[in-house]
């Protein structure tokens, strides 16, 4: 019994007794008396407290440690509750779905292979990894340009030495075809920016299904996915593939095109970014300002951009052609200049109805101007005509375009065949699959043949590809160039010539680009003496600085 709550009458009397007498330590306390049985006397061994016996401890079994947070974890510690709150609020708190998000950026994140992975933290380490001024990006259609996949990873030492180091590729091809020429290209030190052909998500399924699309593409060696239009996505699905990214793989960049008026939005904030690249097209404001050769409306571009600090991909002009999208109210206010009467004009010397105008390009159904650079500029009329007077400007023309485009803060962006001179091709009008679209006049097969000349100099297609590769070898060599550089415009004294300075630890580049068909003389605010960095010349002064037709200079002043 282990509990002494008896009462007596529950159990024998003499019990009850001897049960009491142990509880209240009787045999030990009572008299004695006479006629009864002696004390009890208890030995002095039971007496005396017992030392207390050291037993050995019971084994404990060994603590069982916490396992160490992965660095996915460790990821969502930080950007998880923000991707959280964006989900819940923009999909209305649907905790089943954000439960299969979790689900599927963690096996992402599992099977991204460790190769990309490793590439991932070298890249988070350097935040300015993709703002080398070496960087030069080219827009190839795989088909076009090699037929297939497989045919653009053959090709890549062509585009090594165009110094081509940034794919923006479209094209179709198999998950295997994509990975191999995504490995290609890393042996190559050359970034991949791919497409991501899905359509905007409207719900919680759909940006599922867009999310996984986009860490497929990321997994298959993507550097970089292509968003499309940024105007069909929300700036809070724009941040929350940003965070997708920085939990799962950091290393892949984020581009899309933004719509005009407030590009740099979509750049989100320092604290909240978005974006890592928008696509910035510069055709329609750069050849209105060779069709009007005044440069107003160029400088007050330039200006209006310098104040963004994120980094633009800068392209002469994109796939779907020239839309004369313009600042038409400035033009208004400042040249008096009538918006319809305008873009009547422009489409007029485009497609060379203008007289005087050597431009060749052909309207497309939706308004715009299509055609090749070097067709727009007046390479094709002149090779025509046989005309080696044209011809020279015509090339000195597409080399100014393309020397304002590497003077630019940010990564330049070629078109593929630009840099050989490839012209129109007229071939789609006998197609009847394509003849109803005019993109495929710029859109034509890469002409190789016209790839074979680029080491004569005395073709126009060496002209064309040599002197594109000595700017941008300029480029890569001078700091000047670097994207933290500050840049400003400034006034030339002559209505056809643009001015733009950049300075960067010590060296100053003052750039002249004549917009004009005529001999001209610009001058520059800047005191001191210059070096020419394209010709090799030397000015004392450049108060007085004389240009050839299209012509322009790099200016380069190092401080003492």
């Amino acid at each position: 019994m282990n509990e002494y709550n008896y009462r007596k009458g529950t159990v024998p009397c003499h019990t009850w007794r001897m049960i009491r007498a142990l509880e209240e330590d009787l045999y030990y306390k009572r008299p004695a008396v006479p006629g009864r049985r002696p004390p009890i006397v208890m030995p002095a061994s039971l007496t005396v407290p017992k030392a207390p016996v050291e037993t050995a401890p019971a084994p404990q079994a060994a603590p069982v440690a916490e396992p160490a947070a992965n660095l996915f974890d460790l990821r969502m510690e930080r950007w998880g509750d923000e991707l959280a709150r964006l989900y819940r609020d923009h999909f209305h708190g649907d905790l089943a779905a954000w439960d299969r998000l979790t689900t599927l950026l963690r096996q992402s994140w599992e099977a991204r292979p460790a190769e990309l992975a490793a590439l991932d933290e070298r890249r988070a380490a350097d935040d300015g990894w993709y703002g080398r001024r070496d960087l030069l990006a080219m827009a190839v259609d795989a088909a076009g340009f090699a037929g297939s996949l497989a045919g653009v990873a053959e090709h890549l030492p062509y585009l090594a030495e165009c110094g081509v180091n940034f794919l923006r590729l479209n094209g179709e091809g198999s998950q295997e075809e994509l990975a191999g020429l995504a490995h290609a290209c890393r042996e190559r030190e050359i970034l991949l920016a791919l497409p991501l052909k899905a359509d905007a998500p409207q719900d919680a399924a759909a940006f599922h299904a867009w999310t996984e699309g986009l860490l497929a593409l990321a997994n298959l060696g993507a550097d970089a996915i292509r968003l499309g239009d940024l105007s069909r996505l929300p700036h809070d699905v724009l941040r929350m593939a940003r965070l997708i990214c920085q939990l799962v793989c950091p290393g892949v960049l984020l581009m899309g095109k933004a719509p005009a008026g407030d590009q740099a939005a979509y750049f989100g904030s320092e604290d909240k970014p978005e974006c890592h690249l928008l696509c910035r097209n510069n055709g329609a404001l750069l050849f209105h300002t060779l069709a009007t050769g005044d440069v107003a409306l160029l400088r007050h571009e330039v200006e209006g951009s310098l104040s963004s600090a994120g980094l633009f991909l800068n392209r002469l002009h994109g796939d779907s052609g020239l839309d004369w999208t313009l600042d038409y109210g400035w033009l208004n206010q400042h040249c008096g200049t009538d918006e319809d009467a305008h873009r009547q004009y422009l489409n007029d010397w485009a497609t060379g109805q203008f007289l005087g105008s050597n431009s060749r390009g052909e309207l497309c159904r939706e308004g715009k101007v299509c055609g090749t650079t070097a067709s727009l500029c007046g390479v094709e009329a002149a090779d025509y005509e046989q005309n080696d007077t044209k011809l020279d400007q015509a090339v000195a023309c597409d080399l100014l375009l393309h020397a304002f485009l590497l003077t630019q803060s940010g990564l330049p962006l070629l078109t593929c065949g630009d840099e050989v001179g490839q012209l129109n091709d007229y071939s789609y009008h006998e197609d009847p699959a394509r003849s109803g679209d005019a993109r495929n006049l710029q859109h034509g097969p890469f002409q190789w043949e016209l790839a074979a000349m680029r080491g004569d100099g005395e073709t126009r297609q060496g002209k064309q590809f040599q002197g594109l590769r000595r700017l941008e070898e300029l480029r890569v060599a001078e700091p000047a160039f670097d994207a933290r550089a500050n840049v400003w415009t400034f006034d030339t004294g002559n209505p056809h010539v643009l001015g733009v300075g950049r300075w960067y630890e010590g060296r100053k580049l003052v750039a002249l680009f004549n917009f004009g068909g005529d001999f001209v003389t610009a001058s520059a605010p800047e005191g001191g003496a210059f070096d020419e960095l394209i010709y090799g010349g030397h000015y004392d002064e450049i108060g007085h600085v004389e240009l050839y037709p299209y012509g322009f200079v790099w200016l380069l002043q190092q401080e003492a």
